[in-house]
């Protein structure tokens, strides 16, 4: 009898076990991603858009609660080489598409208190990128060497608005980066970024490498 109950016990703790490990392997297989995020308050959001389009795109998005630097948004734009549509096209049209893409574009909300803000430099950290402001085609810019960057034009505020108010502002901060940054970008542990404002003042927010997941592994789809 002794014998008998030892079995059941030994049969009744192998199953608990089991239910065990099955339970922590639904847990991280079904609960990650938006769920997990929402369950930890964690807010990043990773967003895929390519079915049957010529052009995919990629995006991260992530809430910062505390520092001066509140949201970023990564957006990449590649081509969709496998898609019907764009198999469909001649080759002059192809030719076009991989002339224009891909392109990574970094946007950045900036709060500190009232001020309005333009921005004058960028630093990355861990790549020495430079910041590129001549006029320039996207095949131009993709295919230089050198890791560089573009601030958009919208950035460019008269200075006499420049400054205090008695009221929230939330700057807003669009990056262009070239291929050769991204690249980069990808090697990283980490991502750091630096904005220098117009009075340099630095800003910095640092974060996973969402880069280097392999959700942005788009070069080698084009």
């Amino acid at each position: 009898m002794g014998k008998i109950k030892s079995l059941i016990f030994k049969i009744y703790v192998f199953v608990l076990t089991c239910f065990f490990i099955f339970f922590i392997f639904f847990f991280i297989l079904f609960l990650r991603g938006d769920i997990f995020n929402s369950l930890f308050g964690v807010k990043t959001r990773y967003g895929l858009n390519e079915y049957d389009s010529v052009i995919g795109k990629r995006t991260y998005a992530e809430d910062f609660s505390s520092g001066n630097i509140k949201h970023i948004f990564f957006k990449a734009l590649y081509v969709n080489k496998h898609s019907k549509k764009f198999e469909a096209l001649q080759d002059k049209e192809k030719r076009e598409f991989f002339d224009s893409y891909p392109s990574f574009i970094l946007c950045l909300e900036l709060v500190d208190n009232g001020r309005l803000m333009s921005f004058k430099d960028v630093i990355f950290d861990g790549v020495d990128a430079s910041f590129y402001n001549q006029k320039i085609t996207n095949s131009e810019f993709n295919s230089l060497d050198i890791p560089y960057f573009q601030i958009d034009g919208s950035n460019d505020f008269n200075e006499q608005y420049l400054g205090e108010y008695s009221v929230r502002v939330v700057n807003k901060v669009t990056l262009k980066l070239n291929e050769t940054l991204f690249r980069a970008l990808r090697e990283q542990v980490k991502f750091k970024i630096t904005l220098v404002s117009n009075d340099d003042v630095e800003y910095s927010v640092e974060t996973e490498n969402f880069l280097s997941k392999s959700h942005f592994n788009i070069l080698n789809r084009n």
